[in-house]
């Protein structure tokens, strides 16, 4: 994840990946995966196809339910492919452990027909069925796919937008085995499907999944209903109207003039003053009514009391940190409107104070212009010359008000409690990540953590550093690959040769070389070979590269800092090469930084990982986002979307309770206080309804208004964790 220019008002803008709930991002493998075919030649009634979908154009997709490994050849898909209704390919592809194979006739689709679509996966073979004709066959056996089986969704990683549009209204799932029914699902989308076609533009299908477990001698039937429709923007455009909502919808609290926003203000002012600070807890979130203190050191640190790990404020307090990340972003995230200007009812002038809300180049794109519709809310709302002001001092009352500890990562506001991220600022980089076992290259490396960290050396408010996030952070065996593919001169390279010689083979350059597949006697001559180095090697020496990259960055933050606590660089569960991550991370920090995104806080997998290494955890993003049944345009984001405010505040009050209940768990941090926008945060440009993330995360909205039902559950859950937390101390 790499960090933007500076906001017009001192704000940090942050890229990030495309993001899933914390379990799989196995789309990814669509792109960097190509099947390897074997056995005998498979003749397909319909259209075949031999490579699969990851050697072709980029294309819209739309999934009307999969189950699939694609890189392990395992599962099935059935979707739609392609960008012309006319051309749209109506493609299943069903894996048998070896290889992929497809069925995918293009019958030449047209607006506004009512389709039924029935795919048949049998232990013999597969066939397609489309308005009660099959349209393609396809013999052999099937390997089924472990894991939950999804509906009616666009994968996170479409960015193309086509000229149609998939209502799906009912898709029946049904599993037999030995001519018997053992299992079946009926999911009802007729409520979803009757939402107007702009709003389905902006979030199409309603994602639902199923746990199913099949055997190959299984016969799957999914049965599916919908109609396509024409996907041209323009017909529904303009979408958005001058406040950054949805035009072509309506709920109660939706704006409809400036006067609406200022009498906003009057009414929050007398819901925030019948919730008043806790008195309860110390500036940074410590509990005051434990009934005992840690050593007050002026900085935050970790103890182990009872069997459970407590965070340690400044002053010495217990605490089981609540925090919000991203404030106050008075002018983040925003919307790219280049190519798709007529999308929007109104767009702010470039003259006089609105003009602070337009942007440039946010993802190195070069010219897209980008705007932030709340910033227009925020002049509007609190005034031309007060308004960054007065939203960030709002920003913390909110926060107190609703018995957060403070802030998060990215930015916090002034005085709030903080978890800065790091960088490696000008640092080459070898690949992904800069060459740790390069002198010159640590040297500038560590010049940039100081340039960072010395600022804030003796902050008190700053809970602990982290560097980088998420995947980024991950070293890869692809970029191992490309290490050894270098010359003797690359420190790395030698480095890696030096640990496949000493430990993994005895010592023994000439095994070495024969394991590699090179001629090479000498250390020398396989520092300058290009090897064909085996998949266990490759992982040992990815594992020896991730090692000494993770504790470079900790000892080197620690002796720059040795006062504040590291955190990491946000692992997320299963996002990774395997879960020797979690432990290699796990090994070069303070607390173990984790981000996690799920409806329910506990998953055996990961439970079992945070026991086994043993150590206090920090989850540094989650969150519940309410999609509104997709009736105000936000996107459904997989399985933690809440359907409304109450149910986000329901599922945030069961989760604070887990964690707080779990001994490793010393806080959580929502992501994040403002909603994003509902034509997505980008990267792009061009006529697409949605670029990137467009969910409704926010505490508060485009509008800047508290989402009361669930800001008032979560501030119960919030005043209740720390004696949650102590009496669970008690009961271990």
């Amino acid at each position: 994840m790499g960090i933007l220019p500076m906001t017009n008002t001192g704000e940090i803008r942050l890229r990030r990946m495309p993001r899933r709930r914390g379990f799989t991002h196995a789309h990814r493998e669509r792109f960097m995966s190509i099947p390897r075919l074997g056995g005998k030649a498979v003749v397909l009634l319909g259209w075949c196809c031999l490579l699969g979908p990851a050697t072709a154009r980029a294309e819209t997709r739309f999934y009307l339910a999969s189950q699939d490994d694609w890189g392990g050849r395992h599962g099935f898909y059935l979707n739609f492919e392609g960008n012309e209704l006319k051309t749209l390919r109506l493609a299943l592809g069903i894996a048998d452990g070896r290889a992929w194979r497809f069925i995918g006739p293009k019958p030449g689709f047209q607006s506004g027909r009512e389709h039924h679509i029935v795919a048949v996966i049998a232990p013999g073979g597969a066939r397609l069925l489309l308005d009660g004709k099959t349209v393609g066959e396809s013999p052999g056996r099937w390997s089924p796919c472990s894991g939950a089986l999804k509906v009616n969704h666009r994968p996170t990683w479409v960015e193309v937008g086509g000229d149609w549009l998939c209502v799906v209204s009912q898709i029946v799932v049904t599993l037999s085995r030995d001519g018997t029914e053992r299992a079946r699902r009926e999911f009802d989308f007729r409520g979803p499907a009757s939402r107007p076609a702009a709003l389905q533009l902006l979030q199409p299908g309603t994602p639902e999944s199923w746990p199913l477990e099949a055997e190959p001698s299984d016969t799957l039937t999914v049965d599916v209903h919908l109609r396509l429709l024409s996907g041209d923007l323009k017909d529904c455009s303009p979408l958005i109207d001058r406040y950054g909502q949805c035009r072509l919808a309506d709920w109660p609290e939706k704006i409809h003039n400036d006067d609406d926003l200022k009498e906003n203000i009057a009414e929050e002012d007398k819901r925030l003053a019948e919730m008043p600070p806790s008195t309860d807890f110390d500036p940074c979130g410590g509990y005051l009514r434990a009934g005992w203190r840690g050593e007050a050191k002026g900085f935050f640190h970790v103890v182990r009391r009872g069997g459970m790990w407590w965070l340690i404020t400044p002053k010495g307090n217990p605490c089981f940190y609540l925090g919000v990340s991203s404030m106050p972003a008075s002018g983040w995230p925003t919307t790219p409107v280049t190519g798709r200007e007529f999308m929007f009812e109104w767009l702010p002038p470039r003259d006089g104070p609105l003009d602070r809300a337009w942007s440039a180049n946010h993802w190195g794109q070069g010219d897209t212009q980008y705007v932030c519709f709340h910033t227009c809310n925020l002049i509007r709302k609190y005034g031309p010359d007060a308004w960054a002001h007065q939203s960030a001092v709002r920003s913390v009352r909110r926060i107190r008000a609703w018995g957060f500890s403070g802030g998060g990562k990215w930015s916090a506001s002034a005085g709030l409690v903080s978890i800065p991220v790091l960088n490696a600022g000008d640092t080459p980089r070898l690949g992904r990540h800069p060459d740790v076992f390069d002198a010159k290259v640590r040297e500038t490396f560590v010049k940039a953590l100081e340039k960072q960290i010395a600022p804030r050396r003796d902050d008190p408010v700053v809970l602990g550093w982290s560097f980088g996030n998420e995947y980024d952070e991950i070293v890869t065996k692809g970029e191992i690959l490309d290490v050894l593919s270098r010359g003797a001169e690359v420190p790395a390279k030698r480095a890696l040769v030096d640990h496949a010689i000493d430990t993994i083979h005895g010592g023994d350059p000439a095994q070495v070389a024969k394991a590699w597949k090179v001629e090479a006697a000498t250390r020398e001559a396989l520092y300058a070979s290009k090897p064909a180095a085996s998949t266990e090697d490759v992982e040992a020496l990815r594992r020896c590269f991730a090692d000494r990259y993770y504790a470079f960055i900790y000892e080197s933050v620690k002796k720059i800092d040795p006062n504040h606590l590291f955190l990491g660089n946000w692992i997320v569960y299963n996002w990774w090469e395997n879960e020797e991550d979690w432990r290699l991370i796990a090994r070069h920090c303070d607390v173990i930084g984790h981000d996690y995104y799920s409806r329910g806080y506990h998953h055996p997998d990961r439970d079992r990982l945070v026991a086994e290494t043993d150590k206090p955890m920090l989850i540094g993003e989650f969150s519940l986002p309410p999609w509104y049944g997709g009736r105000r345009g936000y996107g459904r984001y997989d399985q933690a979307s809440a359907e409304d405010e109450a149910e986000a505040g329901a599922l945030y009050h069961q989760w604070v309770q887990d964690a707080a209940k779990d001994r490793h768990c010393i806080g959580l941090v929502w992501f994040q206080y403002r909603d994003q926008p509902l034509t997505g945060r980008g990267p792009g440009r061009g006529p697409k309804a949605t670029f990137g993330e467009h969910y409704a995360f926010g505490l508060i909205t485009v509008t800047d208004q508290p989402k009361w039902p669930m800001v008032e559950r979560m501030r119960a859950a919030n005043l209740s964790a720390a004696q949650w937390r102590m009496a669970a101390t008690l009961a271990h």
